[in-house]
This record gives structure tokens, sequence and C-alpha cells, in this order.
């Protein structure tokens, strides 16, 4: 069995979900499959300005919100397939007309709540799963769309849910033996689930490849297949570099420590679940699926395989002689950050000082005197449009790369998980110093 995942540029148009459906069928001529959709592109923002529509109490923007999605579903669904006697279209039509029914309740209320927040934002995948059945059923393939509040058992929270293991697997299991796979390709939403009193609760928007790689976890695939609009992994960003290293395979070790920069392909715990029994994770492209893709397996490669600068960070450095004699300094800067929800890029220690890096947007005037006042006996640097390069790889020596920058650091982590070197500069040019670096390392 395989479980393919499709992200939104894989279905944001009929003709891309045409090619989607025809890729899933192809792939089920030789393997029993499972499909997971994402939202058609920028439907996510659209239900997420929604929802902030509805909070302002503009109603007049919320109709248009609500027919701009309405239009852009049934047009796709009809070029698909145009039948609107197909049990496709009136799905589709019958959960569009509960949405608006949800909408207009809110609109009398004057609030969206995190638990009516959730109920909205589900229907992005409901949809698209929808449409995605009917243009493999176009193909003459029977395909039910499903929804993983019937199959995912989660904890409470309505916004950012984790799964829980035992009890999902227990109801997919019962799910599966229900099904004949041979005949038929389930297509499954796994943003969001239901409980007993039809609340409905979301997993965080950048878990959703962990949340289905699970399936993999579930159901015993043999692959799991992430399609999406890149050929595969690269060494560094192709719109800055012009001869990235084109990797075929990669270590899942690897991979985990880049992957929150590539999250567009892969979030970091989407390899945890395949990394567990060494399950490869491919990634490929909808828009290219005869090309060569990369393989996510367990190997073992002395080299760099990947560079990224990012040239909006702030760098905080906190100094007090005594710090030495205390445990409790690095606790009280974490919990603030704790507190506003918000995780920090690198952190580097000393005896009597330690410095932590943000990213800019987030060094709010709120948060900077909470860092700042919190403890009078600080001294609180303050470094702002800092540089950080981040390099990963399986095993090379620190100094050759420092050796190949050739520029003045401001700070440097390593070996936090041997697998990586983020270095910290003063340097706003981020594509001429990626394009030198990437030479540097690679070329030369």
């Amino acid at each position: 069995m395989k479980v393919l995942k499709f992200w939104g540029t894989s279905v944001w148009s009929s003709e891309m979900i045409k090619k989607t459906a025809q890729i899933v069928v192809n792939t089920k001529n030789n393997d029993n499959v499972v499909v997971i959709v994402s939202a058609m592109t920028k439907v996510t923002n659209t239900l997420i300005d929604l929802c902030e529509q509805i909070i302002l109490w503009d109603q007049t923007k919320v109709s248009e919100i609500y027919y701009s999605l309405y239009i852009k579903h049934i047009d796709t669904i009809l070029d698909i397939n145009p039948d609107k006697n197909s049990i496709f279209y009136k799905k589709l039509e019958n959960e569009l007309i509960n949405l608006n029914n949800i909408i207009k309740w809110l609109i009398i209320l004057k609030e969206v709540s995190d638990q009516n927040k959730a109920k909205i934002l589900y229907y992005w995948e409901i949809l698209s799963s929808i449409i995605v059945s009917s243009a493999i059923n176009s193909l003459w393939v029977k395909s039910n769309n499903y929804l993983s509040r019937d199959l995912i058992m989660c904890d409470w929270s309505y916004l950012i849910s984790e799964c829980d293991y035992d009890k999902s697997e227990k109801v997919i299991n019962q799910w599966l033996s229900e099904k004949n796979l041979d005949n038929e390709i389930p297509v499954i939403t796994w943003f969001g689930w239901w409980d007993e009193n039809n609340d409905t609760y979301l997993f965080d928007r950048w878990w959703s490849d962990y949340v289905w790689s699970l399936v993999w976890r579930f159901l015993k695939a043999e692959a799991i297949e992430i399609w999406t609009d890149v050929d595969w992994i690269m060494s560094a960003d192709p719109r800055i570099v012009e001869k990235p290293i084109l990797w075929e395979e990669l270590d899942y070790w690897v991979c985990a420590e880049f992957a929150l920069v590539w999250a567009k392909v892969l979030h970091p715990k989407t390899i945890s679940p395949a990394q567990e029994k060494f399950i490869p994770v491919y990634i490929k492209n909808t828009f290219n699926p005869d090309f060569k893709w990369t393989k996510i397996c367990n190997k073992i490669d002395k080299w760099i395989k990947w560079i990224n600068i990012d040239n909006e960070q702030i760098l905080l450095n906190f100094v007090d002689p005594t710090m030495i004699w205390w445990y409790w300094y690095v606790y009280q800067v974490v919990k603030i950050l704790n507190d506003a929800k918000i995780s920090l890029d690198a952190l580097a220690t000393t005896e009597t000082s330690f410095s932590i890096s943000l990213k800019s947007k987030l060094f709010t005037k709120e948060l900077k005197e909470k860092l700042i006042n919190f403890n009078e006996n600080f001294k609180v640097n303050i470094y702002e449009n800092v540089t950080k390069i981040s390099i990963v790889w399986d095993t090379i020596d620190n100094y050759y790369i420092l050796w190949k920058l050739d520029e003045e650091i401001i700070m440097v982590t390593s070996w936090a998980y041997w697998k990586s070197l983020t270095i910290f500069i003063f340097n706003d040019n981020k594509s001429e110093l990626l394009k030198k670096l990437h030479k540097n390392i690679f070329w030369q």
C-alpha cells in the first residue's frame, strides 16, 4: 500500500486535479492507494480572512468571500464532471450550504470562537476531498472521500491538536477492515477531527504532513509520497543559486534538521513515523510526474546537504557576572517566549551570558519590554538585522565551513544535533552571500 499526499498546488485548479487523479490511478495499477489532500490553493487563507471579516461584522465582505469560494469549487467540479446530478456535485453543494449556514449564524452572534473557527476552517479540505474523489471516479476508478473526524482521536484543543496513537489506530484498523482497497481509492482529509458533541478540532496548520504520515503507521503503508511543485530537494534555494545540487537520496536525520525551512514540502514531524520502520518518503512533482525525485531514507553520507540564509533575525545577548551561581536565568527568558507562543531559533551560553535569536517579525515592542525588564541585574544587548546562515550535513569539519565563510561572526551554534551548523553575521545581502557560500563549498 502507498500513501499519496497532495499539496495545494496539486489541486489548485481543475486541470491540476485531473493530473492528480491520473497520477493516483496510475499508481493504483501497481499498488493499493490511500490519498490525502490539502485545500485548493489560497482557500486556506481565504477562510481565515472570512473568519476575520465575521469578527469585524462586515457582512458585505463576508458575502463576497463566501461567494468567491462557492464559485471556485462549483466551477472546478463542473469542469471535471458537468453532471449536476452526480453524487459528488450534490455532496459538494450540500457542504457549501452547510458552511453558509454556519457563517450566517456567526454573523448574528457577531463573534468567532476558537470552536467555531475550527469548524469553518475544516471546510478547506472537506471541499477539495470531494472534488478529487469526483476526478478519480471520472477515470472509471471507484473513489470516495472520508473525513478525519471519523478516524482520528486527539487531545482537547480546538485549533492545535495532537494525535492519540492508540485510540486512533484502533478506529482506523476498524475502518480499514470495512474497506476493499482493491476496488476503491479513499481520499481523506487530515486537518480535523470531531467529538461526540459534534465539535470540530484542528491539527496545527504546519503539522499536516506529520498527521498524514501517521496513515503509514496505522495502515502499514510501504511508502509515503509527497506530491508538490518541486522535482526534488536541493542544496539551496534555486531562485537564488544558479546551480543547486539535486539530492536523489537524503538521510532521515538530515531532513529533520532542515525541514522547517522546507515546510512547504516537508515538516520535521513527518519524518518520525517513517523513520521508526525505515519506510521511504518520496518528494515528487505533480507538474512533472515522470521526472526524478528525492528519496528520504536511512542513508549515511559525509557531505554538506543544504545551505539557507535568513537575514531577518534579532539577536539578544543577556549578560550578568553572577549568572554562574543561578539556574533560572535561561528558564525565565524561555518562559516569556513560551507565554508568547514564540520558539527561539538558536541558543548559545557561557558561564556569565547567553544569547538567543528570534525572527525579527516576532520581536514586538511588548516582547522587547518583557525581555529587557524581567531582571534588573541583566545587561541586554540587542542586535538587529542579523543574518543567520544554516548549514546541514551528515559529518564534516566545522572549521572548513568557517574558513570558507570569510565573514565576521557574531555567534555560532553547532553540534546540538550533530547535523548542523548555525552562524550569525552582519550581512544584509542575502542573495550574494548565498551564491558566494554555495559556490565556495560545493564548486571549489
